[in-house]
């Protein structure tokens, strides 16, 4: 059978493969549900952090109001770290993968 057949009697020449998946609309569409979920966690950050700052009587357990404070920005600083990372990491991953490719694959990830 020669390379070219699928099949008995059945190349690529007469019948092309068709596209089962659009991966512009897959990436279009992972953006978005990446930026909605960000934008619930930012809420929710903000959320928080005006009701421990315009709520006197808001506190940690077992713990008085500064400290509580304290750790609420400390859990900002983490949260933010996180989204932050969460974006940087995979850019990093690519591009060090990327350096392995030919220069038309890797200029994808410089654009």
């Amino acid at each position: 059978m020669p390379k070219q057949e699928l099949l008995p009697g059945v190349s690529t020449t007469s019948c092309p493969p068709r596209v089962v998946c659009d991966a512009h609309t897959a990436i279009r569409r992972a953006r978005t549900r990446v930026w909605v979920r960000d934008g619930v966690q930012l809420a929710l950050l903000l959320a928080v952090d005006w009701l421990f700052v315009y709520w006197p009587d808001s506190r940690m357990p077992f713990v008085d109001r500064e400290a509580s404070l304290a750790f609420l920005r400390g859990a900002n600083v983490v949260i933010l770290g996180h989204v932050w990372l969460a974006r940087a990491l995979p850019k990093w991953t690519a591009k060090r993968i990327a350096a392995t490719w030919s220069r038309s694959e890797r200029e994808k990830f410089l654009a």
